[in-house]
């Protein structure tokens, strides 16, 4: 029988420089990542403020705002290199996808079907290995006229 003590001097060492050693990864802390976070998220994000101030193109506004909701549900997304969205479908493809409301406001039709949704090669920032791998989602499904609304902030 072992003793709290030798249970304790047996386990694996769980110190930043062992496990990168034991794993092979660089570790991954708040501070190294806070700048790859930011990235992606912040450009859609400003992408959308200027769909709201009318200064800026709104062709993509759709899907930028269901990635933008998609990256704030799931938060380590915006961590990847990068999306790219193919397969998207409408209910009406000659329908008006965004909407400039009296209000200020901007609804934006969403589609009904996106094929796929995929992040490539996450590689943490100031990481010398090899990227970890993908991220995919497919056959992504929306209800009928779905919508999002964009209110602007003074």
């Amino acid at each position: 029988m072992l003793s709290g003590h030798s249970v304790a001097e047996t386990k694996r060492p769980t110190d930043p420089a062992s496990l990168a050693k034991r794993v092979g990864m660089t570790a991954i802390y708040d501070d190294g990542m806070s700048n790859v976070v930011a990235q992606g998220f912040s450009e859609d994000v400003d992408y959308l403020m200027d769909v709201i101030d009318q200064t800026g193109p709104s062709d993509q506004a759709p899907e930028t705002a269901l990635m933008t909701v998609l990256q704030i549900a799931l938060p380590f997304l915006p961590a990847f290199s990068g999306y790219e969205i193919s397969g998207i479908q409408y209910d009406d493809p000659e329908a008006e996808r965004v909407i400039f409301n009296a209000d200020a406001t901007v609804t934006l039709v969403l589609p009904n079907r996106i094929g796929e949704i995929a992040y490539r090669d996450f590689k943490a920032k100031d990481s010398s290995g090899a990227a970890l791998g993908d991220v995919i989602f497919s056959d992504i499904r929306l209800l009928d006229n779905s919508t999002l609304r964009l209110i602007g902030s003074d």
